[in-house]
């Protein structure tokens, strides 16, 4: 696991106080180098359902979801480097548990789109065998 902040990006460790939760299927972890606590769900992350540019992902046994909104540009920007809006949906949402956010809604669209989620979703995208380099 690599810390989610672009200025950071060194390896994270699980969090010896809060390692896992089986109540919800989250792992936690812990940066050492910058003190970020964030979170990655255990099993993956399983598509429910999408509709357009909203995709729905829950993960583990909890009943709590992410709902991710992916904007036409990034969609795009994306799509022509090898990844599809279904997995740019659970690499943003991947982000939003590493930065702590466990349900709601995450926005990837116009000037929402955030350095630090841009950056760590081309870092999952170049490790994805299909994609070109961005």
């Amino acid at each position: 696991m690599t810390c989610p902040k672009v200025r950071c990006c060194q390896p994270m460790d699980p969090d010896p106080r809060r390692d896992r939760d089986s109540r919800t299927g989250l792992r936690h972890w812990r940066c050492s180098r910058c003190g970020h606590v964030g979170m990655s769900a255990e099993e993956g992350l399983q598509l429910l359902f999408s509709n357009q540019n909203e995709y729905v992902l829950s993960y583990g046994p909890s009943v709590a979801y992410l709902k991710t909104l992916l904007s036409t540009v990034a969609t795009n920007l994306f799509k022509t480097q090898g990844v599809s809006p279904s997995e740019l949906a659970k690499y943003v949402a991947e982000w939003a548990l590493l930065m702590g956010q466990t349900c709601g809604t995450v926005r990837l669209t116009g000037n929402l789109l955030s350095l630090d989620s841009f950056q760590y979703c081309r870092r999952q995208a170049l490790k994805n065998p299909h994609a070109m380099q961005l």
